[in-house]
C-alpha cells in the first residue's frame, strides 16, 4: 500500500509541472511507477484513439478522439510474485487524473479511459495492462490536423471557376479566437496571389464553425474570423478592401457531421465564395 500512496504522489507533482521537452521521457503528464522503466514510446503528430465500452446501462458507446498522440509502454523489473495488479495501475492514474479535475470515462479489468484538461488543452488517455506489472499509456491531446498540402493561386482558379468558392483548412485560429496564427501564412499568401492575378474578382470570405458551443456566440466567431483574414488580405497583401466582404455563417452550413471530432473539423473551415 506504501509504494502505491508514493506512486500517486509522484503522478500529482509530475501533473502540476508544465510540458517537457522529451516528449516521452519524461513524460508531459505522467511519471512511470516504482519499479518500472519505459521500454517503448510511439510519438505522431496526428492520430486518432478509438473510444468504446460498454456504459452502465449495458449500452455500447463507440467515438473517436484525434490529434497529437504520444504511446509509452512501461515495463516491470521487480520480483515476479510483488507485480502490480491492473487495479493498482488503474487506481494510480485514475487519482492522478481526478485529482486535477479529470473524469473517468470507463474501467474494465483490461483498460481504464480518461479525460482531463490541463492549461487549455483536452487529453484522452487510455491505460492497458495484461496483469503482467507491465502496462502502456496511450494520450491524445485533442486538437486538428495541421494542413500540409496548400492550394495553389492555380487551384484556387479551378475551384472558383468550377464551384463558385474555394474551401481552406489551412487557416489557423486557437479555440474560440479569432486572431489567425503564423502557420496559415502560405494559404493567406496563395489566396491573395489568386486575387492579385485576378483583379476584375471580387469574392465573400466567409468563416464556419462547428456546433460546438452556441449558434450565437459562433456567429460573432465565425464573423470575426473572416474579418480577421480579409483584414489579412488588405493590410498585408494591398487587397483593395472593396473586392472583400467578410461573413460568418456559425455552423449553418455544414460539410459533414458534427457529432465526431473528424466531422467537426471538417466544418471548421474559411472559405472564398464568388461575388
Amino acid at each position: 500500500m506504501r509504494s502505491s500512496i508514493i506512486s500517486v504522489t509522484l503522478l500529482f507533482c509530475v501533473l502540476s509541472f508544465g510540458y517537457a521537452q522529451s516528449p516521452c521521457n519524461p513524460h508531459p503528464l505522467f511519471n512511470s511507477l516504482p519499479q518500472h522503466i519505459l521500454s517503448d514510446c510511439e510519438e505522431k503528430e496526428f492520430d486518432k484513439i478509438q473510444i468504446d465500452y460498454t456504459d452502465k446501462d449495458g449500452t455500447w458507446v463507440q467515438y473517436e478522439k484525434s490529434g497529437y498522440l504520444l504511446k509509452t509502454y512501461y515495463t516491470f523489473e521487480g520480483d515476479w510474485e510483488k507485480r502490480p495488479s491492473n487495479a493498482m495501475i488503474f487506481q494510480n492514474y485514475i487519482k492522478a487524473v481526478t485529482s486535477k479535475g479529470g473524469t473517468v470515462i470507463n474501467e474494465s479489468k483490461s483498460a481504464v479511459l480518461l479525460t482531463l484538461k490541463l492549461a487549455g488543452d483536452a487529453w484522452w488517455i487510455k491505460v492497458q495492462s495484461d496483469q503482467s506489472g507491465t502496462y502502456a499509456v496511450t494520450c491524445v491531446k485533442e486538437e486538428s490536423m495541421q494542413q500540409y498540402i496548400v492550394l495553389s493561386a492555380e487551384d484556387i482558379a479551378k475551384e472558383i471557376k468550377a464551384n463558385g468558392k474555394a474551401t481552406f483548412y489551412g487557416i489557423y485560429f486557437d479555440t474560440d479566437k479569432s486572431e489567425i496564427k503564423p502557420e496559415s501564412k502560405e494559404t493567406i499568401e496563395q489566396m491573395a496571389k489568386y486575387l492579385q492575378k485576378n483583379t476584375q474578382v471580387n469574392v465573400y470570405i466567409v468563416g464556419h464553425t462547428d456546433n460546438t458551443g452556441s449558434f450565437e456566440h459562433n456567429q460573432q466567431l465565425s464573423q470575426k474570423r473572416a474579418e480577421s483574414v480579409v483584414n489579412n488580405l488588405i493590410n498585408n497583401y494591398q487587397i483593395s478592401a472593396s473586392r472583400l466582404k467578410g461573413f460568418g455563417v456559425s455552423s449553418l452550413s455544414p460539410v459533414s457531421t458534427n457529432t465526431t471530432e473528424e466531422g467537426k473539423s471538417k466544418n471548421r473551415r474559411v472559405e472564398m465564395v464568388l461575388r
